[in-house]
């Protein structure tokens, strides 16, 4: 592995976790503007190689950017990372990679006994609280995949917002291993890709750790309710009357 900096710490866990393959190259950065800029502009002067991996991992980030152009809050203490994984198929299932990255964060946190769920479409819930959010996308060249990327925060330490949770809050304790969790994040994403083919397993998967408790925003709690992830990844939410289906894309 290519390692730069503090990086070398969560190549440590990474070994230990999931053993050489795949190469990852790991880059860290003290203090950005947003890891998901930094990975654009690397990937637009050196192109992902077959079998190396990268990933971009920031101390702190100081505009970052989630879903629906929303701030996205990066303090330190938390885990705030954007990575890239090389594919060069157009065999990979795109409208189910959010949902087979969700499944394996999911069942990251469960192996540690840390009851969380799935919250449609990229998002990772304790309770009522957000613990991980993800933004997935798919890197094409005509018809075929080139690479997949994610930019993902997970609140580890740091202080979060009203709608946000800590791990350390979960756990109760200020004695985490953060370069240990970046790794479990980094196999979580490597195992995402492998299961991808597996779709009937991931969209079982996905309802079996899917929160019914949070609509899409829109849809009144007391009208409509959660219905299932259905076999193309949508949401499906249904009132007294008529089903809709809600897609990502």
């Amino acid at each position: 592995m290519k390692v730069i900096g503090s990086a070398s710490k969560t190549v440590f866990y990474l070994k230990k976790i999931q053993g050489q393959y795949p190469n990852w190259r790991l880059l860290y950065k003290i203090k950005c503007k947003s890891t998901e800029n930094e990975l654009t502009k690397l990937l637009g002067y050196s192109e992902i190689k077959k079998n190396q991996p990268v990933a971009i991992i920031a101390r702190e980030q100081f505009a970052g950017v989630g879903q629906n152009s929303k701030t996205w809050v990066s303090p330190k203490g938390g885990i705030w990372l954007s990575a890239a994984y090389p594919i060069f198929s157009n065999e990979f299932a795109c409208k189910i990679f959010n949902l087979s990255l969700g499944i394996k964060l999911c069942e990251m946190l469960r192996q540690e006994n840390i009851n969380v769920c799935l919250k449609w479409p990229n998002d990772i819930f304790f309770g009522s609280k957000k613990l991980i959010g993800f933004l997935p996308r798919v890197i094409t060249r005509g018809k075929e995949i080139i690479y997949v990327r994610i930019g993902l925060g997970m609140n580890v330490l740091n202080y979060t917002p009203f709608e946000g949770i800590s791990l350390s809050k979960v756990l109760q304790t200020k004695n985490i291993n953060q370069h240990y969790w970046t790794a479990k994040v980094l196999k979580a994403f490597y195992d995402s890709i492998e299961c991808n083919k597996k779709k009937e397993y991931v969209i079982k998967s996905a309802n079996k750790f899917l929160t019914k408790s949070f609509l899409p925003s829109g849809y009144c709690p007391n009208t409509w309710e959660i219905k299932d992830i259905d076999s193309n990844g949508n949401l499906r939410i249904e009132n007294k009357t008529q089903m809709k289906v809600i897609r990502r894309f």
